[in-house]
């Protein structure tokens, strides 16, 4: 039986409608792409904005936090140099403040006082700079509001750590922050930033910032390192034998792990846990660091000063003194200085890190001393000491004194008075001053932690 295919032809209606749908459908595709691109570029955008304004405020805490240190500072300046100094440097912070502030979204906020206060800092400053340089004395009213401004300076800067920590916590948003200024109100329950600078703002009554290695650890490094200056250089061989009498490690132990170049030419070597650097130059070991685990600790940091005091001089390190120390992580790390004399000598550095939970030494940095020291001849002071604590500001009180030589900005070195003074609140502040020429040179705030004593 043959069965019959009949043909049935194509309806034009069908046609159009099966374009209709088509096209309907790839409109909707293509509209959803657009959809999809705008929402990505506007997703990126809120996220360079919302890095933008982190960057901003991050910047902002910075500079308010160098604002209240130069401000405490200044409060003890005695020369006109150092104030000098101070002023510049809170004259550009209270600058680079006002701009980072600007760039936060704060639009619809009435925040004339705090705009205020940030400028004045700079102004303020500057103008006492000028008066001292013309030989005037700072009035007790100066020296009061002064204070006031680094008393602001200092809640200025609590605020925004505070915010910092809220955003880091994910507790707040700067997405947040900006829907509520758009709708000049705050969303329940939420902190947000405007309301932190509010809160800040209604604080204007009466209106008229570690290092643990202790002073000087951050000096500039010369092009070459004096203590290895023409000194014999040796093999990796003999580095390794150097490096396995520095650590205790064998010598089968001990890997090879590239060289070092730069301003201290070294060898380096590793095992699991420890890396060593030895100097090409004199053999010296520069750098060790051991990350193994650190256990409960059973030393406390006077137990882990004896440790570092007794690792230098196992390994012919003598003529050193410890200054300040740190403890983080299980580890104390102590800054050791060079005493030439009478002299301390804050040029020439080592750091030694002790695990306390066995007094074993897991760091150890010489890389300040191979840089700085060498064989120097002290000049006489020009000045007595009696001659130079008159340089003093009249709201320190001096506890002891000593001598010192401290690193400059330039590079080279000042021999100095030491002074630990005692300032308003039981601060304690040390004080510097050039045996020569009785300036000022460095003044730095003793912080007291549970860790250990910082400088700022």
């Amino acid at each position: 039986m043959i069965t019959t295919l009949k043909y049935r032809p194509f309806v034009p209606g069908i046609r159009r409608k099966v374009r209709i749908v088509t096209f309907s459908i790839a409109g909707i595709l293509v509209l959803f792409g657009m959809m999809c691109s705008a929402y990505v570029q506007s997703h990126q955008y809120q996220m360079q904005l919302e890095h933008s304004y982190q960057r901003a405020l991050d910047d902002l805490g910075d500079y308010m936090n160098s604002i209240d240190v130069s401000l405490n500072k200044g409060m003890y300046a005695g020369t006109a140099s150092q104030f000098d100094t101070l002023a510049t440097e809170l004259w550009m912070d209270s600058s680079g403040a006002k701009s980072s502030l600007g760039q936060l979204p704060m639009g619809g906020m009435n925040l004339e006082k705090t705009n205020r206060f940030i400028a004045q800092v700079g102004d303020f400053s500057m103008a006492l700079s000028r008066k001292v340089e013309e030989g005037q004395a700072i009035t007790e009213e100066e020296h009061e509001n002064m204070e006031a401004l680094a008393g602001y300076a200092k809640k200025l800067s609590e605020l925004i750590t505070s915010i910092r920590q809220e955003i880091n916590d994910g507790n707040m948003s700067m997405e947040q922050m900006q829907e509520s200024l758009k709708n000049l109100q705050e969303p329940e329950g939420e902190p947000t930033i405007n309301s932190g600078f509010l809160d800040f703002e209604e604080q204007f009554t009466d209106y008229p910032t570690l290092i643990y290695d202790g002073p000087f650890s951050d000096h500039i490094q010369q092009k070459e390192a004096k203590w290895l200056k023409g000194r014999e250089e040796i093999d990796r061989g003999t580095a390794r034998g150097l490096a396995s009498q520095f650590t205790g490690e064998s010598t089968m132990d001990l890997k090879d792990a590239g060289e070092e170049s730069g301003t201290i030419p070294s060898y380096n070597f590793t095992t699991d846990t420890l890396t060593v650097n030895v100097t090409k130059q004199g053999g010296y070991c520069s750098w060790l660091l051991n990350s193994r685990e650190i256990g409960m600790p059973t030393l406390d940091a006077q137990g882990a000063i004896e440790k570092a005091k007794q690792y230098l001089e196992d390994h012919g390190i003598t003529s050193m003194e410890e200054s300040y120390y740190s403890t983080s992580g299980g580890i104390c790390t102590i800054n050791f200085a060079y005493q030439q004399g009478s002299v301390t000598c804050y040029t020439d550095l080592i750091k030694v890190g002790v695990a306390l939970d066995d007094g074993q030494v897991v760091m150890f940095d010489a890389r300040g001393y191979l840089m700085n020291h060498q064989d120097r001849a002290l000049e006489s002071a020009s000045l007595t000491k009696e001659q130079a604590q008159e340089k003093l500001s009249s709201y320190l009180t001096v506890q002891s004194a000593g001598v010192a030589l401290i690193p400059t900005d330039a590079g080279s070195e000042n021999l100095c008075y030491e002074f630990m003074c005692k300032g308003k609140n039981d601060q304690k502040v040390l004080v510097y001053v050039n045996c020569q020429t009785g300036e000022e040179e460095q003044i730095l705030i003793l912080l007291e932690t549970e860790g250990g004593i910082l400088t700022i």
